[in-house]
């Protein structure tokens, strides 16, 4: 048997703490049930919200898995929403249990794995530095009425306000002549982590670069006030971000069931 290495150890301590910072993510913005077999968040008055409005389940503290289904869709149900819960991070665990879930009306949706990216290479983004480009620890109204509302996201507004009323939550906007043009936030975790969301920038001003620049002033930022480990998901803006120095670590199996039509 091979002897357990020191980093080995250390990484499946970091893969395990970011599973369970993702797991309880909305936390910082969404109502929420704690159940023994997992959470169930909900956002009342954001129906519409994809991150808010989901159930999060424990395999390992499931023994009959159609009494939660059953659970969960009766908890959506009286809220007025179709239940959906997210693929647990244990692999084949919706494929393995298909027949339960279609049984109790649950359809597996399967997506392509969330990779995991962290930041571990040089930040090699070189901009012009265009923008004004402020930090804030409190909500900013014109990330909504200048980025948000006009590029047609409404839902994100209400998420990353509440998120903004979180402690260890900081807000980046970049500003071109006092409108803002571009955003992102990071939030520092009890897990020893720094979660990166994702960039949005204003649909006008797409392809500029804002994105890079904004991303390049948040990455010195980190370093510069020693920010614990910075991490995100690969994803649109993951070509940007590996010229940041992000680089992929690991991967976890993604996708959705559904339950019955209300």
């Amino acid at each position: 048997m091979r002897e357990i290495d020191k980093n080995d150890t250390k990484q499946e301590a970091l893969v395990n703490s970011i599973k369970r910072e993702e797991n309880e993510f909305p936390k910082w913005f969404a109502s929420y049930v704690e159940k023994d077999y997992g959470i169930l968040f909900y956002m009342e008055d954001n129906k519409d919200s994809y991150d808010g409005n989901h159930a999060c389940i424990y395999p390992e503290k499931i023994t009959d898995l159609g009494a939660v289904l059953d659970d969960i869709a009766a908890f959506y149900r009286k809220l007025g929403m179709r239940a959906s819960i997210y693929h647990p991070f244990v692999p084949d665990y919706f494929k393995d249990n298909e027949g339960i879930l279609n049984a109790h009306g649950f359809t597996y949706t399967p997506e392509e794995e969330h990779r995991v990216m962290l930041l571990t290479a040089e930040n090699e983004i070189t901009t012009q530095k265009r923008l004004d480009i402020r930090v804030l620890q409190e909500w900013e109204e014109r990330v909504a009425t200048d980025i948000l509302i006009p590029s047609g996201e409404p839902w994100e507004v209400d998420v990353t306000r509440k998120r903004m009323a979180q402690e260890g939550t900081y807000l980046f906007v970049g500003y071109l002549d006092g409108k803002a043009v571009v955003y992102t936030d990071i939030h520092k975790s009890e897990y020893g982590n720094t979660r990166f969301d994702y960039i949005v920038t204003a649909k006008e001003h797409r392809g500029k670069a804002y994105a890079s620049e904004l991303l390049s002033f948040v990455i010195e930022y980190c370093k510069e006030n020693n920010f614990p480990m910075c991490w995100q998901w690969a994803g649109p803006s993951e070509h940007i971000c590996y010229r940041a120095g992000f680089r992929e670590a690991f991967s976890m199996e993604a996708g959705f069931a559904s339950g019955p039509e209300i």
